[in-house]
């Protein structure tokens, strides 16, 4: 429904539709909540002198008509204009005489003025009709994730821009670097937050306020030609396009708990179109506050609202799945849910109807306890949820220098999840310092290249070589440092992905190490089950268990067998061998089977039998990757 409000255009004809619920129309609209109050409104900006009128003349500005709708006030007005980018408000005369400067909350643009936040629609241009969807979706547990900050990836992409090139906004940018995705092998990018958020200074996108609209800066190529403001999110189309082509997902990171209040006439426009904004149904407390605005999903309108900013993404943008942030923060656990698990729900049953599959809607749910996610993940139907705790243990063999048995349970990451539900696996991201700085000891608070960088290497090799989708951050493929404050006002800051860092000493055997575990975890679907043993290690057990799998604390030695289907539908089977200590480690390698294994990951062939390896060397901060195919 709210993807059918806002500033629709057909042809030359623009048609503004503002809808308010009202719960003597439909009781189930709102419980807590009221009407806006709205005497008199007008739609006023820069198409005005069109109407024989002055640009932003509140005073004569159209008035919209109020109609009946059947679940509440529905105020239109429509103009026929020549083509052009038009910014635009909502002009509100209350019934208390009060007025006030509002924006349209279903707007498909974010207007150029940083000053004042407009709304925006384009006449003309090239029209974005539907994103070609991708050939062959691919199920959660097969994507390799590419997390992308799209001001951090391009800043330095902008700046290698020599005097005369054409002026390229960041979403052309990326698509430029295609071919960089390719030969890194990763099959989906997940961005960090599109949607539209106040002020054109640097966010990371957590603090959105207009849902249905891209972020003008990213759309933007600053370019004097009147023509290039007509194809702003045609750009998002032509990315969405070439990704697809290339098989590569499209993962949009949705923040859904919250809103940006602003100030009147910038902020949530469905928090300040009303009266009081206190009245307004979409806004008020629900679960876990602490950002900005909570959404209020004890009210329809706010479910329904919710759903279709995720349905119009999914159906104009054919994007492949949604990472919901903060999803503590509009769940209630232990009783009916109203929040994620009825729009999650709500989704499933949607995209069944239209016949799509494998679109992932994983949830971010960070809990204090780190695998009680798992069970609210299983309750609440997500097809997975981010699971920090290999992230975690790599941090702490960063502070000691030494693993513990508690590695164990991170490494079995599919453990508990339920079927067609599963972890997304990373040892970085953006909410902290890079691995890199984790595990090199880097100056405090210094953009500063270790000597320790190999120390993240084994928990790379980890990462791939596990159940559930593996996520990398944008330059931890060759090993991009910053450290990042887990609070305060340098948390959210520039962080430019050093692509100079790529062909240094650090960066080059770095990528060469994440482009080879990519290859190998794309071609062996095995990699990529839930089966891992040992499952559920008993922790006391400082070194291997009877048949030579677990840890040797003293050795810092882990070894786990994984197994499943092959692409050829033959079994195959791997032993991982990690070595996280500083020295080459000699090692009693069980296997599964006797045979020929090959090393993947150091292109060696050994003949196993007696199912096992004497004194095999694993050189140190490194591992092995024994594959077998069984035939069976």
């Amino acid at each position: 429904m709210y993807e059918d409000f806002g500033a629709k255009v057909e042809g030359n004809t623009v048609t503004f539709r503002l809808f308010f619920p009202d719960r003597a129309k439909d009781p189930l609209q709102y419980g807590r909540g009221g009407l806006p109050r709205i005497q008199r409104l007008q739609v006023t900006g820069t198409f005005q002198h069109h109407l024989g009128q002055s640009d932003w003349d509140f005073l004569n500005a159209p008035e919209m008509q109020l109609h009946d709708h059947p679940l509440g006030m529905l105020y239109t007005f429509s103009a026929t204009l020549p083509d052009d980018f038009y910014e635009y408000k909502y002009f509100v005369t209350f019934d208390d005489g009060k007025t006030r400067w509002c924006n349209d909350p279903c707007a498909r643009y974010s207007g150029q003025d940083a000053n004042h936040e407009n709304s925006g629609f384009v006449i003309g241009g090239n029209r974005v009709e539907q994103v070609q969807p991708i050939l062959k979706r691919l199920p959660p547990g097969d994507l390799i994730i590419y997390e992308l900050m799209i001001d951090d990836f391009t800043d330095k992409l902008v700046q290698a821009r020599q005097p005369g090139d054409q002026p390229k906004a960041p979403l052309d940018l990326i698509k430029d670097q295609i071919p960089y995705f390719k030969e890194l092998g990763i099959n989906a990018i997940e961005f960090m937050p599109w949607t539209a958020t106040i002020g054109r200074g640097f966010s990371w996108g957590y603090n959105p306020f207009l849902f249905f609209s891209v972020e003008d800066r990213f759309t933007n190529t600053n370019s004097t030609d009147p023509a290039e403001k007509l194809n702003k999110l045609y750009r998002l189309k032509e990315l969405f396009d070439a990704l697809h082509a290339e098989g590569i997902h499209v993962i949009m990171d949705g923040v859904f708990n919250h809103v940006e209040e602003g100030a009147e006439g910038v902020g949530f426009p469905y928090y300040w179109l009303y009266r009081d904004p206190q009245d307004s149904p979409y806004i008020g407390d629900f679960s876990k506050g602490g950002f900005f605005k909570e959404l209020d999903y004890q009210n329809r309108c706010t479910q329904e609202f919710v759903f279709d900013v995720c349905k119009y993404w999914l159906d104009k943008y054919q994007i492949d799945g949604i990472r919901f942030d903060y999803t503590l923060g509009y769940y209630l656990r232990g009783q009916v849910d109203p929040g994620v698990s009825h729009l999650i729900q709500n989704l499933r049953g949607y995209l069944y109807g239209t016949n799509r599959r494998n679109i992932t809607l994983t949830i971010e749910h960070l809990t204090d306890n780190r695998y009680e996610a798992i069970e609210d993940t299983n309750q609440i139907g997500a097809t997975g949820c981010w699971f920090d705790p290999l992230m975690f243990k790599a941090w702490e063999f960063g502070y000691n220098n030494r693993i513990n048995t508690s590695l164990m349970r991170p490494l079995d990451a599919h453990r508990d999840f339920a079927p067609g539900t599963g972890p997304t696996v990373y040892i970085e991201n953006h909410d902290h310092s890079t691995i890199v700085n984790k595990v090199g000891g880097g100056r405090i608070g210094a953009d500063v290249r270790t000597n320790h960088w190999f120390k993240s290497q084994p928990y790379a090799i980890a990462l791939f070589t596990l159940p559930g989708t593996a996520l990398i951050h944008n330059g931890q493929e060759f090993g991009d440092e910053y450290y990042l404050p887990e609070e305060g006002a340098d948390r959210v800051s520039p962080r430019p992905v050093n692509w100079e860092r790529r062909q240094d000493a650090i960066g080059t055997p770095l990528f060469n190490l994440y482009q080879k575990l990519i290859q190998i975890r794309r071609e062996h679907p095995a990699l990529r089950s839930a089966n891992f043993y040992p499952s559920a290690y008993d922790e006391r057990q400082t070194h291997f268990n009877s048949e030579g799998y677990g840890v040797n604390v003293d050795q810092g030695i882990v070894i786990y067998h994984r197994w499943g289907t092959g692409l050829d539908g033959q079994s195959e089977k791997f032993i991982i061998v990690l070595n996280f200590s500083a020295v080459n480690q000699s090692v009693d390698i069980p296997f599964s089977c006797n045979g020929t294994w090959t090393d993947l990951l150091n292109h060696e062939s050994v003949t196993v039998s007696n199912y096992r390896l004497t004194s095999q060397t694993v050189n140190s901060n490194w591992g092995r990757v024994f594959y077998a195919r069984t035939g069976a």
